[in-house]
């Protein structure tokens, strides 16, 4: 299944929706704006349940986020410092570890898991709408987590953007 999201979308708002290749909206991922840190809520557009709840760990060295499921703790994702290989590291709280791989200044990623199975594209390739990027999920992989981990890219994209923008000046 393919989603779509906007680039930026939660810097221009509070709210923004994540949709399927025919436009319909699917999820919808709220931010908390006056709280340190980033944080996230992504709940289900029909039900209004929530589905995952993302927040940024403030005291790290490199860009670090936790996973949230049903008030539970579900994965930590943050930024690996290397100069070839992996991008992101996922650690699940169920010993499962998930590899994000690519470029993010280009925006192509995917996302395996520890033997290597492909659970997903991340691109702005693969979008069929202006300005966003899409997130093609393979058959019976959590979707919510896998936008989840997509929504997270996204965010540690835009603080090195404000990082070297700060840097600049």
């Amino acid at each position: 299944m393919r989603y779509h999201i906007r680039e930026r979308a939660w810097s221009l708002r509070e709210a923004f929706v994540v949709r399927d290749d025919a436009g319909n909206p699917v999820f919808e991922i709220q931010g908390k704006f006056f709280h340190i840190g980033d944080d996230l809520v992504m709940y289900d557009r029909y039900s209004g349940q929530e589905l995952v709840h993302i927040k940024q760990r403030v005291l790290s060295l490199l860009p670090h986020y936790e996973i949230y499921r049903n008030g539970q703790h579900w994965a930590s994702m943050h930024e690996q410092f290397r100069l070839f290989g992996e991008r992101f590291k996922v650690e699940g709280g169920n010993g499962m570890v998930f590899h994000v791989n690519g470029d993010i200044w280009r925006w192509n990623f995917t996302v395996s898991d520890n033997n290597g199975n492909l659970l997903a594209q991340i691109g702005r390739q693969f979008s069929i709408f202006r300005d966003s990027y899409a997130v093609d999920v393979a058959p019976d992989v959590d979707a919510p987590f896998i936008v989840a981990l997509a929504i997270v890219i996204e965010m540690v994209k835009e603080h090195h953007e404000k990082k070297e923008q700060h840097d600049f000046m």
